[in-house]
């Protein structure tokens, strides 16, 4: 009989502790040791063989073990060929990828492009990057084999590069790495959309026809990033509520551009009638000013003469106070 088996980690993840327990379960109800589960995985020699000390790390809950241990695990952990055994494997299937989902999701950081706004080849890596996080992060040796099973191999040197923006993938291996990354054949069909709008990107422009016509400029890079800001910018618009919902960002731009019309015609009024008063009333009045205060200085200079004292000494004449 062999040693009691340790509790799950107690800093364990919500769903790489249920990994944990269920391989548990699955270890409890056979009634088995590690040691057994581990001549159940094959000889040491074959490629599916797994270690007693491996099969008892992945129960722990410590890390997430790889997708191949958890699969030998299951398989090891019942008769073979039964339809149990098929059921157990993607139960496991599914407990690690939730658990492998959880461990990646820090890195999901920003938010997903939709395909049609995918137009460069570092947004295309990008984006392969977040579908490979979401499917639950596998390593390029098990992308590898997968694509080598499904008919079409992706070497890990190949798939390193393409996921990191160093070169492009063509159909057939986009199409191999997105069926590891559990993406539906409907979105396929717009991925590689997204494939040929990058490469009519990146391929250099050929030179324009001179002849009868005109020149399509949709390939010009510039208008690319004029398309892009120009999405950005409706996204943004549209959060804020500056876009009504029945809307499109051709009708904003159009009502903005009355609005600001109708203000400049607003104050442009403002200014004329300003500016419309007649110059001959302004001169009347300065004129009528200027005679009030020639009258206002006669009458002051003749108060102040009334209330000085006579020169001779003897009392001021009534007579020439003013009325």
């Amino acid at each position: 009989m062999g040693r009691p088996t340790e509790p799950v980690h107690a800093g364990a993840r919500p769903r790489l502790r249920a990994l944990a327990v269920y391989l548990r379960q699955l270890k409890d109800k056979t009634h088995t040791t590690y040691a057994t589960l581990s001549e159940c995985t094959g000889s040491p020699n074959t490629p599916g063989y797994r270690g007693a000390s491996t099969l008892s790390q992945a129960a722990r809950g410590t890390h997430l073990p790889p997708l191949e241990t958890v699969l030998a695990y299951a398989r090891a952990a019942g008769d073979p060929g039964s339809y149990s055994t098929q059921w157990r494997e993607a139960k496991a299937r599914i407990l690690w990828k939730e658990a492998a989902i959880e461990k990646a999701r820090p890195h999901l950081t920003g938010r997903s492009r939709r395909t049609r706004q995918i137009r460069t080849q570092a947004s295309l890596s990008r984006e392969l990057t977040r579908l490979r996080l979401r499917a639950g992060q596998p390593s390029y040796s098990a992308m590898e084999k997968a694509t080598q099973a499904d008919g079409h191999r992706v070497p890990r040197s190949t798939a390193h590069l393409i996921l990191n923006g160093k070169i492009l993938p063509s159909r057939e291996q986009l199409s191999a790495l997105l069926k590891v990354f559990n993406v539906s054949v409907a979105a396929t069909t717009q991925w590689h959309a997204v494939l040929d709008r990058v490469e009519d990107r990146v391929r250099p422009p050929e030179p324009p026809f001179r002849g009868g016509g005109y020149v399509c400029a949709d390939a010009d890079p510039a208008v690319q990033e004029y398309l892009e800001r120009r999405e950005r910018d409706e996204e943004i618009k549209r959060r804020a509520g500056q876009i009504h919902s029945d809307e499109t960002y051709e009708d904003y731009e159009e009502r903005m551009a009355e609005k600001a019309f109708q203000r400049a015609a607003d104050d442009w009024l403002y200014e004329q009638y300003e500016d419309d008063e007649p110059e001959g009333d302004d001169e009347a009045e300065r004129q009528s000013q200027a005679a009030e205060q020639v009258a206002f200085r006669v009458r002051l200079k003749a108060l102040v003469e009334s209330a000085s004292p006579p020169r001779d000494g003897g009392t001021p004449d009534s007579s020439r106070t003013p009325n």
